[in-house]
């Protein structure tokens, strides 16, 4: 989009609801491993039932991001990104009050799919905006979600523990994101240019390069680890860890806040080490401090894993889609669509798994060693790929 399409205090006040839009999902996702045992004592669940929540939400976010990137392309970022957020807020409302917690997996869907309309087009929006700044606005959004998901725990903590019941939480998110909405329907969005939008036929020439395939992979493992780790750790801190309760709060604040830095750091770092290069270090890290992380029940020695853990993970998911975009330049959107998409159904499926592996003999810590164990497999597809020059398709 030729960005003097758009006065520039238009664009400055489009780029700040995409900020927002960022933070609110952000804050919710944040929150997820807070609420988990409220939601557990209030339906009467277990920790592989409760662990159905993600299953629910990343397969509506991934149903989503492979559609919604399209649909903004013809219909425009405006209508979608709206969409998006009603979606979003009535999957917040039905799931504060579904009586049932079937009807709440349902909702969990709904938040899914509205998050993932909300993540892309925002993202594809602010791209538009700033065309001539397009990674630095693309990385201050990333900045911003790590914000968010930081202050989200001790947010929901705090209201928790002076009395504010989880179901007022997400009532009340929902009721932010639709003053979010209206202050939209005011803007003038312009249409993007479509030069980019999603072929069929290009999707399926990017299907058959096997780097493709590895690096859907690898962004799966890579959510997948991401999502299980900061959801469950507050559930982990009070199962396994000296007086673990009075941390659980601050744990995924603790890892959200080291994700953030790292990302500034990493906008500096990708300048002189080859992304795959640095992807193998980052991940190769964060498995060694994520199995430090279960070796001790110390609070204040798993809180500073928990840290490092953070840190090491923050480059890994942008690392992934720069990668597809150095290799398959001319189809740069439909790349980064299948690759988010896989990370999605990661998201989905490993943070069951381990909440499933839980119920079982082998406990939290041997659950939550799948963590480190698939990060592994991420650092010898990176390898893999980093003997391979990128080619552009």
């Amino acid at each position: 989009m030729n960005p003097t399409l758009a006065p520039p205090k238009n664009r400055a006040a489009l780029a700040l609801i995409c900020s927002a839009v960022m933070l609110l999902y952000s804050l919710y996702l944040g929150s997820v491993g807070i609420l988990l045992p409220a939601l557990g004592k209030t339906f009467g669940l277990g920790a592989e039932i409760q662990g159905r929540l993600f299953p629910a939400s990343f397969f509506g976010f991934v149903a989503a991001v492979l559609v919604c990137g399209y649909l903004s392309d013809k219909k425009g970022r405006k209508a979608v990104l709206l969409f998006g957020c009603a979606l979003y807020s009535f999957g917040l409302i039905l799931f504060g009050l579904a009586p049932t917690y079937s009807i709440a997996l349902f909702a969990s869907f709904a938040v899914g799919a509205g998050s993932g309309v909300m993540e892309v087009v925002a993202s594809a929006l602010a791209a538009d905006l700033y065309p001539e700044k397009r990674t630095l606005f693309l990385n201050a959004i990333q900045v911003v979600f790590g914000v968010g998901a930081a202050l989200g725990p001790s947010i929901s903590r705090g209201l928790m523990a002076h009395g504010t019941d989880w179901r007022t939480l997400y009532l009340g998110l929902a009721a932010v994101n639709g003053v979010l909405f209206v202050s939209l329907l005011f803007y003038k969005v312009p249409r993007a240019d479509t030069s980019e939008s999603l072929h069929i036929s290009a999707l399926l020439a990017v299907l058959r390069k096997p780097a493709f395939g590895v690096l859907c992979l690898m962004q799966a493992l890579y959510v997948g680890a991401e999502v299980s780790f900061f959801s469950w750790m507050p559930t982990y801190f009070d199962n396994r860890v000296i007086d673990g309760a009075k941390w659980a709060g601050l744990v995924v604040t603790v890892f959200w806040v080291a994700m953030t830095a790292g990302r500034m750091v990493n906008c500096w770092l990708i300048h002189h080490v080859r992304l795959m290069r640095l992807t193998l270090i980052s991940a190769v890290g964060g498995a060694i401090f994520s199995a430090l992380t279960l070796s001790t029940q110390d609070p204040h020695l798993v809180m500073a894993c928990v840290a490092v853990v953070g840190f090491c993970y923050s480059g890994i998911f942008s690392l992934v889609l720069s990668e597809a975009g150095d290799r398959f330049t001319s189809v740069a959107g439909t790349a980064f669509g299948g690759v988010m998409a896989m990370g999605g159904i990661g998201g989905a499926i490993l943070p069951w798994v381990v909440g499933f592996l839980s119920t079982t003999k082998i406990g939290w810590n041997g659950a939550l060693m799948t963590v480190p164990a698939v990060l592994i497999v991420l650092a010898i597809l990176a390898k893999t790929l980093e003997n391979t020059s990128p080619h552009p398709h």
